[in-house]
């Protein structure tokens, strides 16, 4: 008897054992089981690390941006189209983190928790995209051979229509895609997705921050006076100005883009007040798209000198804009306030039509009140018709504001934002060229011809 009751307690333990280490498999299982399954060295997903298996990535009209074929994985016939998406569709080894080839490798090859990577098809599930292939061309090639980023949303519906980062490369050239491995000269830091993962210097597109903190903070905003001679002093330093503007109210000091004035209305508004509205705009966050973290950007006046706020609030000092957040901020203003969020997987579907996921998209956190939205509006606008020149911009309502960005050694960034004014084309832009000097002279042209393509391949 006592031998039975000890063959019991044996057989007790071990099963206890037997459904502690299955439970603790089966959590390991459900954490780690896409790791294991689409680890590179699965051949039945992976050659050589190249992927082979994995369904179809495809634009907004349906257009193949990459497929597999023949146990091969192959991009779009068209070299243009190939460089344009690339940071979208991500290269076949996987260095380009964000591109979908990546981040959405488990849709892509079908992995699932009940089948792993077995399907039927053995193709993976297909993903359309927002994007429009076209667009992307045309900023790509608006771009040249300059490092940079464009970036254009439906700020009504959050589809991101183009997303293009330079340099790029043509991912079926062995040639070029061996430069962009050793990342030398023109293919230093080609793998880098510069939309999502890189963040930079505002300047005075960051203006448009300062001048939502006045309107809501100061009841003479629009009547508030500072003068500009050229420059002005703060704290015994030196702010100087490209212009010798007199005396201004906010009006002619956005559309002038007057340092002096901004500065010295940052420094009244203080380091709370500015901090307060550079959050809301979406600065020390970190926002997503389709999942994919963007590179936070970072605004910090946290003990400053009044110099210091002067410097901020014209988007210099230590402010770091990420252009996915701005783009969302541009977009918040365009639609009273509140941002929908960009997305640009629209879908996931089987081989056989079934969907499986929808988009990212949605309305995001209130940014600005309805009012001081409006108003701001008014004043981009009026920054094109007095400034920037509505001729630049034909068969458009482009509200915008441009920023030349201090970096420090180098030509400054230039940086232009804005959006089109139009129920029918509701599109909200971020267009960086680095290193490229005047943020309306050079990223202004660049906008105009996307925003003409998007005019002739949208309504």
């Amino acid at each position: 008897m006592k031998q039975l009751k000890l063959r019991a307690v044996i057989m007790i333990i071990l099963s206890v054992a037997f459904v502690c280490g299955l439970a603790v498999f089966l959590i390991f299982y459900a954490v780690e089981g896409s790791n294991w399954a689409l680890f590179p060295s699965n051949s039945h997903i992976y050659s050589n690390g190249t992927i082979v298996q994995a369904g179809k990535i495809t634009d907004r009209n349906g257009k193949v941006l990459a497929e597999t074929k023949n146990k091969k994985r192959k991009y779009n016939s068209d070299e243009q189209v190939r460089k344009a998406t690339l940071h979208a569709v991500g290269d076949v080894k996987g260095y380009i983190k964000t591109g979908l080839q990546s981040s959405y490798i488990g849709e892509l090859t079908g992995y699932n928790r009940l089948n792993g990577i077995y399907s039927y098809s053995k193709k993976g599930n297909n993903i359309g995209t927002t994007l429009d292939s076209s667009v992307c061309v045309t900023a790509m090639n608006a771009l040249g051979n300059r490092k940079g980023t464009v970036g254009v949303y439906n700020y009504k519906t959050g589809e991101v229509i183009c997303m293009v980062s330079t340099p790029t490369y043509d991912p079926e050239n062995e040639e070029e895609y061996s430069l962009a491995k050793q990342g030398e000269g023109e293919y230093k830091g080609v793998f880098l997705n510069r939309f999502l993962s890189s963040t930079y210097t505002p300047g005075s597109t960051f203006k448009l921050v300062t001048t939502a903190a006045s309107i809501d903070t100061f009841d003479d905003a629009y009547t508030r006076e500072y003068t500009c001679n050229g420059g002005v002093m703060i704290d015994g330093e030196w702010i100087s100005c490209l212009g010798h503007h007199g005396t201004l109210t906010l009006k002619d000091a956005l559309a002038k883009s007057c340092n002096a004035y901004f500065s010295q209305l940052a420094a009244d508004l203080g380091e709370d007040t500015l901090t307060e509205y550079a959050e809301k705009a979406g600065f020390n966050d970190t926002f997503k798209m389709d999942g994919v973290k963007a590179k936070t950007s970072y605004f910090n006046v946290s003990g400053g000198k009044d110099i210091d706020v002067a410097w901020a609030g014209m988007g210099q000092y230590t402010d770091m804009m990420n252009p996915l957040q701005y783009l969302t901020f541009i977009g918040a203003i365009a639609n009273e306030g509140v941002p929908q969020k960009p997305y640009m997987v629209d879908s996931v579907k089987t081989q056989s039509g079934i969907p499986l996921k929808f988009s990212f998209g949605g309305k995001g956190s209130r940014m600005l009140e309805t009012e001081t939205a409006n108003e701001i509006k008014e004043l981009m606008r009026n920054n094109v018709k007095q400034t920037y020149g509505t001729w630049n911009f034909p068969g458009l309502n482009v509200c915008a504001k441009s920023g030349t960005a201090e970096v420090k050694d180098e030509k400054p960034h230039a940086v232009f934002v804005g959006f089109n004014d139009d129920e029918d084309l509701p599109l909200a832009f971020v267009v960086v060229v680095q290193n490229g000097g005047s943020g309306a002279q050079v990223g202004g042209p660049v906008a105009n011809k996307v925003l003409q393509k998007c005019k002739e391949v949208l309504k």
